[in-house]
């Protein structure tokens, strides 16, 4: 009798695909969490918004439970936080531990681009250089989701010509986990400057894995993440705050 109310269609019954088939639950969360967790990196869901369990399982078309299952995934990612009353909310951006990040990212890309310059092939390096051709073709195009999109296939193609299956993933993460920081504060300043010094730091990473320099590789790293933290700083420095005086001396 229990097994025959669970599956009653006035008890929630799950929602069938077009083949009458019940979905699995951990692929439906696995759906959500995946959609949800690019919603989040790419700002479409702000940093702080609630999450609404009913109105996500309304426009997943699912129950509650994959949501929630997606939700803890999530969690797990520091992406969504949740609050003692049990409801969530995206996770707020902080640049609390900004320098672990940085730290983290500097050793992952020197020990990456290092490995790729040493086990690369020439399958590899042309995966490589057509990303960065596909990345040339994202700058023209001034939309800064594929430009996003287009430097993180660039730098996972670095990560795979080193075929260290750890290594690349946790790179991976590293790149996702700082995509929140980047829209925030690199790109508002990615000019056509910032540009012309990313295009010319990809090619230095290309020509030292082409000839097989771990060492030069390494540099060519290092120099790419420090001059994007640069850029974040900056975008951090007062904009006007400096620029007028708030003393008396300042009436005529």
């Amino acid at each position: 009798m229990a097994a025959e109310a669970r599956t009653d269609e006035g008890r929630g019954k799950p929602k069938r695909d077009a083949n009458g088939k019940t979905p699995r639950r951990g692929r439906g969360s696995t759906a959500v969490y995946e959609e949800l967790r690019e919603d989040i990196l790419k700002l479409r869901m702000a940093p702080g918004t609630a999450l609404d369990e009913v109105a996500l399982a309304d426009r997943f078309g699912l129950s509650r439970t994959p949501i929630r299952e997606a939700l803890l995934m999530l969690s797990r990612e520091d992406l969504v936080t949740f609050l003692p009353n049990r409801s969530a909310i995206v996770t707020p951006h902080t640049m609390s531990n900004a320098h672990e990040y940085m730290d983290a990212v500097m050793l992952l890309s020197r020990a990456t681009h290092r490995l790729a310059a040493e086990m690369r092939n020439e399958d590899t390096l042309e995966t490589i250089r057509q990303c960065q051709r596909d990345y040339l073709s994202a700058l023209e195009s001034d939309d800064v989701h594929a430009i996003v999109a287009a430097d993180l296939a660039f730098h996972r193609a670095v990560s795979d010509a080193g075929r260290n299956e750890f290594l690349g993933n946790f790179y991976r993460l590293a790149l996702d986990y700082g995509r929140r920081m980047h829209l925030l504060h690199y790109y508002p300043l990615f000019d056509d400057t910032e540009k012309r010094h990313c295009i010319e730091q990809h090619q230095a990473m290309i020509d030292a894995i082409e000839a097989g320099d771990p060492g030069a590789a390494e540099r060519s790293a290092s120099k790419h993440v420090m001059a994007e933290l640069r850029v974040v700083q900056r975008s951090l420095e007062p904009k006007v705050g400096s620029k007028f005086s708030l003393g008396s001396d300042s009436q005529g």
